[in-house]
């Protein structure tokens, strides 16, 4: 047993949870407010606007912020970290085009949602943040990781509330508010970013040399993340299309958020630190550590979930407002889901160490086809089709767990351990 490593392991999680914890603690307590300043129909398009700029944001930079802890030298990463920028300012851009294309298109049909042009924005902002924090990680600066969430947390809910109680008590008002946490949590990051002092020289050859060297982060990895991507944020299209109204999206973008803070604040710092540690794992570790994060993880989260599951209905009407009863029957069914999450979170990490994308691409496919598919199907009844829809997936991640197991296994038995 390594205690050194085991014990800047826990030191390391403590850090990004302490982060994770009084950012969530910021949410959670300003939301009682937002929830009777907005209504469900401005919730709705909120999250309407994050379902869109996520399933960009998330290929961003064509996944290659994961590469950024793998190579052995300093100055290679710092290639790859500027050259991952460069796509997600181009991708950004791309995007900006887009929606000015459709405000045009939907200013001549006399409908103005103007805050569509800050869709580029945030798409920039969250592949920058995503960036930098894989930076961080990599120098094992989680520190920084918690002071820009804490901050980013604090001046979202801040700005919201301060618009909503002003001049935009609308969905306006929101996603003003969003996107000003991000700005201000890369400003945040920016300060502390020590690679752009080193003295690395931009070298476009050895950029391209690396690009092909882990190109299999946008060959195989990137369109993993997609077909996750819109699996969530295809769920929210399908509420708001299947059950009528974006009210309804309201109730479970709500629902989705307050059920997630758990699993959001444990699964989120555990993989970052234990991503860390699997590109670096020893030959015949990587199997043991698979199972430490798994036992880990499932141990810290099932007091908070199971507490989520029997206080949800009666505590988030009371919390959140009347209008909000619905919400508290969907965060029920969803806990079971997102339970099994906080252990599969950190393990699809395991599939880009191993470098085999392929495989979790395949179960990528099978776990997005199948909420989907229930969400349309039993679209007239949610609380029913989010039960249905916790069932199905806590069966696939179950299936992930072993799956997981398996191919550490095998990369193992592809390590020959040293007698030295």
């Amino acid at each position: 047993m390594n205690t050194p490593a085991r014990s800047g392991t826990i030191r390391s999680i403590g850090t990004l949870l302490t982060g994770s914890v009084v950012a969530q603690v910021i949410g959670l307590a300003t939301m009682p407010v937002l929830s009777r300043i907005f209504t469900p129909q401005s919730f709705g398009l909120l999250a309407v606007f994050l379902s869109i700029t996520s399933l960009v944001a998330i290929v961003a930079s064509l996944r290659y912020e994961y590469a950024i802890v793998l190579p052995e030298a300093d100055e290679d990463a710092v290639h790859l970290k500027r050259a991952a920028t460069w796509i997600a300012a181009s991708v950004s851009a791309l995007a900006l085009i887009v929606t000015a294309v459709v405000v045009l298109a939907l200013l001549r049909e006399n409908q103005t949602p103007w805050w569509l042009l800050l869709m580029g924005v945030s798409v920039f902002l969250a592949g920058e943040s995503t960036i930098l924090y894989f930076w961080f990680t990599r120098t094992r600066r989680y520190r920084v990781q918690s002071i820009s969430r804490i901050v980013q947390a604090a001046v979202t809910a801040g700005t919201q509330i301060l618009l909503g109680l002003t001049v935009l008590r609308g969905p306006e008002g929101l996603i003003i508010g969003y996107v000003v946490g991000q700005v201000v949590a890369v400003i945040v990051l920016l300060v502390f970013d020590d690679s752009r002092v080193r003295d690395v020289p931009r070298e476009r050859k050895r950029t391209m040399q690396l690009l092909r060297r882990y190109r299999k982060m946008p060959l195989l990895n990137a369109p993993n993340a997609l077909i996750d991507s819109f699996r969530l944020n295809g769920i929210n299209l399908i509420i708001g299309i299947g059950a009528g109204s974006v009210a309804a999206l309201g109730q479970f973008s709500m629902a989705w958020k307050l059920a997630q803070s758990p699993m959001a604040l444990i699964a989120g710092a555990i993989s970052q630190v234990y991503y860390q540690r699997m590109a670096s794992a020893g030959p015949g570790e990587l199997r043991r550590i698979v199972f430490s994060v798994t036992r880990n993880a499932l141990i810290v989260g099932i007091v908070p979930f199971a507490l989520l599951a029997l206080c949800a209905p009666a505590v988030v009407p009371w919390l959140l407002g009347p209008q909000w009863v619905e919400a508290g029957l969907i965060v029920q069914a969803l806990t079971p889901w997102l339970f099994l999450n906080v252990a599969t979170a950190p393990l699809s990490n395991l599939f880009i160490v191993a470098e085999r994308q392929g495989t979790m691409l395949v179960f990528a496919l099978v776990y997005m086809v199948v909420p989907l598919v229930i969400l349309w199907l039993l679209a007239d009844d949610l609380v029913r089709a989010v039960w249905w829809t916790s069932g199905s997936m806590s069966v696939l991640l179950l299936i992930l767990i072993g799956l997981s197991f398996v191919v550490a296994t095998k990369v193992d038995a592809a390590r020959p351990v040293s007698l030295d």
